[in-house]
């Protein structure tokens, strides 16, 4: 008598070999660990967001110590918008005002003048 041979055993023990062979995933585990997940890249960003932050408002600070290089850059930043609205228009003309103190007529209506 013959031996019945499995022939789905044997199907399969040859797919997991020709499988095994052309490919060798790299485990879990280092992609893990390689690529850091979206809630820590969103921290990190906002950290550097943090310090950015504080390190402008210091250096503003720095400037503001000279009221009229204070008053030069508020309208020099606020001009320089590409969509200006009224009230941008209004903080230049408060800078311009501080600015020029007694003289503030004539520091404005220069400032607009030029422009």
């Amino acid at each position: 008598m013959s031996k019945k041979k499995n022939t789905l055993n044997d199907l399969e023990e040859f797919l997991k070999l020709q499988a095994s062979s052309l490919v060798t995933p790299s485990p879990l585990t280092e992609k893990v660990k390689d690529t850091p997940t979206a809630l820590e890249q969103k921290k990190n960003e906002t950290i550097i967001a943090v310090i950015e932050e504080e390190d402008l408002v210091k250096k503003v600070q720095r400037l503001a110590v000279n009221k009229k290089e204070f008053y030069d850059f508020i309208i020099q930043v606020t001009d320089g918008l590409s969509n200006k609205t009224k009230e941008d228009t209004l903080l230049i003309n408060t800078a311009l005002y501080l600015k020029g103190g007694p003289d503030w007529k004539a520091v404005v209506a220069n400032y607009w003048k030029n422009k």
